[in-house]
């Protein structure tokens, strides 16, 4: 029986067995992560949940992350305005 590949969230494997995956590779971006990847600062990151521009999911209590393809289509669209 054939292994079925599981998510990978925060750039991490679903499981101990799976081999490290790459960040790219991630369903959801931890805040700093996004800080990092947009290059912009935490209220900044909150702005833009607030506004709409990124999704913001959370995951327990205390543990939230923006989704990978919000930050890419943020990118994506502001590539388009600048260009």
């Amino acid at each position: 029986m054939k292994e079925q590949a599981l998510p990978n969230i925060f750039g991490y494997p679903a499981t101990p067995h799976q081999p490290p995956k790459h960040a790219s590779d991630a369903l959801l971006y931890r805040i700093h992560t996004a800080e990092a990847k947009l290059g912009v600062s935490r209220s900044t990151i909150y702005r833009l949940v607030n506004d709409g521009e990124l999704v913001l999911i959370k995951i327990g209590k205390r543990s939230s992350g923006i989704t990978a393809s919000s930050l890419h289509a943020l990118i994506e669209r502001n590539k388009a305005v600048a260009g």
